[in-house]
């Protein structure tokens, strides 16, 4: 299918984005095989900026190029008080969901030991580690969200990226990057720091969409019935702002880049990623929506992937 924006220049600035084409940061070959358009008038509700979803045929992962970055940075997308951004967000569910995982990473480790939380959020992770007896430090570079996890787990947070934090070479044990690695315009740099700052044998946590999953497979199909040319996949400039759309293989080619390797991992279904909507075409949606969730929970086709690997 041929692509339908025309940008004259893929570097200038319009739209409160600069667009810059890219190559696959896994492969490092442009990108081939186009899925579709999304946001602004691509979208059910005109979110966001529309723009360009591409998949790489040789790892599979899926980017937008151009890319949108925005103008203002990341504060353009994420500078919103920290209790806005994650109204959904339960503290005391959190605080559980931090127990679980710090409780796998024990059992996984085989003890306790020094911890970084890169994406701290609201700082919910790193509080847990701290009162459960772990050496924790939090990255986090949003600046709101920063001041809300230092007061709230009561631990300094580091406020730059983690490639530019300077850590010593294998000083962590375990490294964490819950939802955030789909959020990054480097992921493959990111995960090469988190690879050098780990112990041989030290653990990685991340958990992302599944992008190659039922839930999108089918959602783009529709589109394509009903004669549109949008896809389903990322939120380049929208929230929740995706950039990156990972898939089993892909995943595994990143991680196999930098020396790592998936340990244990889970693919399941989650929830519906559609809203429900007044109409009768928009309730329809939605309940197509939560069977294909239910559906996917089959093999490999669950919408979420949540693992941890390990630094060889």
């Amino acid at each position: 299918m041929k692509a339908t924006i025309d940008y004259q220049n893929t570097e200038e600035i319009h739209d409160g984005y600069r667009w810059v084409e890219q190559n696959c940061p896994i492969c490092g070959i442009p990108p081939t095989k186009f899925l579709g358009v999304r946001g602004g008038e691509a979208h059910r509700d005109r979110a966001g900026v529309k723009c360009e979803i591409w998949c790489c045929e040789q790892c599979s992962l899926i980017f937008p190029n151009p890319m949108p970055i925005p103008v203002g940075g990341a504060g353009q997308h994420y500078d919103t008080e920290a209790e806005h951004f994650f109204d959904n967000h339960n503290h005391e569910k959190k605080d559980e969901s931090a127990k679980e995982l710090l409780a796998q990473a024990e059992k996984l480790l085989g003890r306790k030991g020094k911890l970084l939380d890169v994406g701290a959020g609201r700082g919910e992770t790193v509080r847990r580690a701290k009162l459960d007896g772990w050496d924790v430090t939090g990255v986090e570079p949003t600046a709101s969200f920063a001041d809300f996890a230092e007061k709230y787990s009561g631990t300094k947070i580091r406020r730059e990226p983690v490639e530019k934090c300077g850590f010593a070479d294998e000083e962590f044990d375990v490294v964490i990057l819950a939802a955030v690695l789909e959020h990054l315009y480097n992921p493959s740099e990111v995960v090469g720091e988190i690879s050098r700052i780990l112990k041989r044998g030290g653990l990685f946590f991340f958990d992302i969409p599944n992008e190659k999953g039922l839930f999108f497979k089918i959602g783009n199909t529709y589109q394509r019935l009903h004669g549109r040319n949008w896809c389903v996949n990322l939120s380049p400039t929208f929230p929740p702002f995706h950039l990156f759309g990972f898939s089993p293989k892909s995943i595994k080619a990143l991680l196999k880049k930098h020396n790592l390797e998936i340990k244990t991992w889970r693919i399941y279904g989650g929830h519906s990623m559609v809203p429900s909507s007044s109409g009768i075409v928009g309730k329809l949606e939605s309940k197509a929506s939560k069977v294909v969730t239910a559906m996917s929970n089959l093999g490999e086709m669950g919408s979420y992937i949540e693992a941890w690997a390990v630094r060889k």
